[in-house]
């Protein structure tokens, strides 16, 4: 089983979860009566769906639970206001907890992508010890300057250091030393 159906699985769970949260939440909801305000609870599974599902099924969510508490305003309680109101309040939330939807979707989407980018140069990189070639995704071997610039946002310039230059030019440093003096 590859990653993206293991991640799928894992959502569809998720979104069965989520689902009973919702059910138990609607039964609260229907117990406690019109005169308590249980919806703002009803943020609970649709910010977890939009989270971990996405932006549709958070709409889903918010449509169906609203519907719900529409229903239970007219048909099931005796509600000392009137249809418009009640049409009214189903609007209210109906916006409130889409824009949560969408809210949520948003953050879960940046959370992601700056998790991508953090996790890209994480963990054990093959590294040759001779030419200093890292091996990439794909198995290839790449000069390390390239392997980071790819992975990142870093660029690489060239010099050489104290012990290389005196290991290299030693000699010839020495040379022009004296010239100079």
């Amino acid at each position: 089983m590859n990653k993206e159906s293991a991640e799928q699985d894992g959502n569809k769970i998720k979104l069965l979860y989520w689902s009973g949260i919702a059910l138990i939440i609607l039964v609260g909801d229907y117990f406690a009566g019109p005169f308590i305000q249980f919806p703002v609870t009803y943020i609970i599974p649709i910010a977890f769906v939009s989270w971990y599902n996405g932006r549709s099924w958070g709409f889903v969510f918010t449509v169906t639970m609203s519907l719900v508490r529409l229903y239970f305003n007219i048909f099931l309680w005796t509600i000392p206001w009137t249809y418009m109101e009640a049409g009214l309040n189903f609007t209210v939330s109906i916006s409130v907890f889409a824009l949560f939807a969408t809210l949520f979707t948003k953050i879960a989407e940046n959370n992601r992508n700056l998790s991508e980018k953090v996790d890209v140069l994480s963990g054990l990189l093959p590294i040759c010890s001779n030419c200093k070639k890292i091996k990439d995704d794909s198995n290839q071997w790449e000069q390390i300057e390239s392997y980071i610039t790819k992975k990142s946002s870093a660029s690489f310039t060239h010099g050489l250091c104290p012990e290389c230059k005196e290991k290299l030019y030693g000699s010839e440093l020495k040379i022009l030393g004296e010239d100079k003096g």
